[in-house]
């Protein structure tokens, strides 16, 4: 199985540690009669280029390197990623695509689809007109655009689509465009998330704070956590304890994240530390 993503030109995602995630994976797999049905697995990481032209041709080589694909991470690279898996008869299980995309026939999502969730939650509060504000690298870049798109296909009306790097100034303007725009009422970030060390949402959410923007006018959803199980029973994050201004901001950000209801993320990395199937010298916090 080739596990793709930007993992080395992307820090916080290298902190995914995919190499020591596909080796527990495949050894808890190899493990179980149930699951391998025989078969012996093993897991290759595929370096995902950042930018979008290279990371479609880097598709490319992959035919050769596994029978199935877990990936790609950029969602303007599904559609091809999904017709090279679909020519060569191989599963792509991915949870990054957006959208319906014509004669991928053996492209699987594994979770509930991400804008599908966010469309729920919009139409149970009843907020209807939404901005999305994306970081600056192609990546967050396609799943702002893509996000957009999937949420206006499904009749919402997104009036602002707009780019906010670490710089206040980008912070500024881009929250000004959505203070202009007509009843706007959500804010989707598609960014890495401040909890996890994202330095765009922190300045984002400092700018809105400071422009009197996280009063209860808008409400800020971060896009990531709909990907993966975030922590959020009693855990500290230190990024909250040591910044006034940000934590509070961060009472104005709705947060929608996979449920792990028997053992949080942390605890499972833990776990799999003490019986000495990851190295011992991982910090589960960091991961």
């Amino acid at each position: 199985v080739g596990v793709m993503g930007p993992w080395t030109c992307d820090p916080l995602l290298a902190r995914a540690l995919p190499e020591v995630a596909s080796r527990l994976a495949v050894a808890r797999l190899n493990r179980d009669p149930t699951l391998n049905e025989g078969y012996w697995w093993d897991a290759v990481v595929l370096a995902e280029a950042c930018q979008t032209p290279q990371a479609v041709t880097g598709l490319l080589n992959a035919e050769r390197y596994a029978t199935a694909l877990v990936g790609p991470l950029n969602p303007a690279t599904c559609g091809a990623a999904g017709l090279l898996a679909a020519a060569w008869n191989k599963p792509l299980v991915s949870w990054s695509c957006l959208g319906d995309v014509e004669g991928l026939d053996t492209l699987v999502n594994p979770i509930p689809e991400p804008a599908g969730v966010l469309h729920a939650v919009l139409r149970f509060f009843r907020w209807a007109h939404v901005a999305v504000v994306s970081a600056p690298e192609d990546l967050w870049r396609e799943v702002g655009q893509g996000l957009a798109q999937d949420l206006r296909a499904r009749g919402l009306p997104v009036t602002v689509v707009t780019v906010a790097g670490t710089e206040e100034e980008e912070a500024g303007e881009a929250l000004r465009r959505v203070q202009r725009a007509d009843g706007v009422r959500v804010v989707v970030m598609c960014m890495h998330s401040v909890l996890l060390g994202g330095e765009e949402q922190r300045v984002l959410l400092e700018k809105a704070e400071d422009m009197g923007m996280t009063d209860g006018t808008y409400v800020f959803i971060p896009y990531d956590a709909l990907t993966f199980p975030l922590p959020y029973h009693r855990v500290p994050y230190p990024v909250l304890a040591n910044a006034t201004k940000l934590r509070l901001a961060y009472d104005a950000v709705l947060t929608v994240t996979i449920d792990s209801p028997d053992v949080t993320f942390h605890e499972a990395l833990h776990q799999a530390k003490e019986t000495y199937e990851i190295p011992a010298n991982i910090d589960p916090t960091q991961v």
